[in-house]
């Protein structure tokens, strides 16, 4: 609802790979996404969605080690936007080191998805990591 009462209207590619990748068809949104690179966006929001959603494709499809390239270009590009994808990102990577028994580096990401400040859903982001930085300290 926010993104219709904003009056901008999203870039068709990134929408469908959004909708793809939230449906669970990954091999079909990395199709349509592939061959792209975030400096083919020239809205800085844009590009950060672009990693942002190749890191996802990525981790959907078990690309752990591309899913974290694309992640850490996220938080890298992204992270002083109001947008929640360097959070997600930092998120993101924490669980997969969690996942991969790297509890180390895992606390970090998730500390670094909390230092994340004004982005939306942060209260829910937070608590995920909250949650993941607890479950690595048992």
């Amino acid at each position: 609802m926010r993104e219709a009462g904003s009056g901008v209207w999203p870039d068709k590619r990134l929408l469908r790979a959004r909708l793809l990748c939230d449906g669970g068809y990954y091999q079909e949104a990395l199709q349509y996404l592939q061959g792209g690179q975030p400096d083919n966006f020239r809205i800085p929001g844009e590009k950060v969605e672009f990693s942002y959603r190749i890191g996802r494709i990525y981790d959907g499809l078990g690309r752990k080690e591309e899913a974290m390239t694309a992640y850490a270009g996220t938080i890298r590009d992204g992270e002083t936007l109001t947008a929640y994808y360097a959070a997600r990102a930092a998120l993101q990577m924490g669980m997969i080191c969690e996942k991969n028994g790297d509890c180390k580096s895992a606390t970090g990401w998730f500390r670094k998805c909390l230092s994340l400040k004004d982005h939306e859903y942060k209260n829910s982001l937070d608590q995920k990591a909250k949650a993941g930085i607890a479950r690595c300290s048992e």
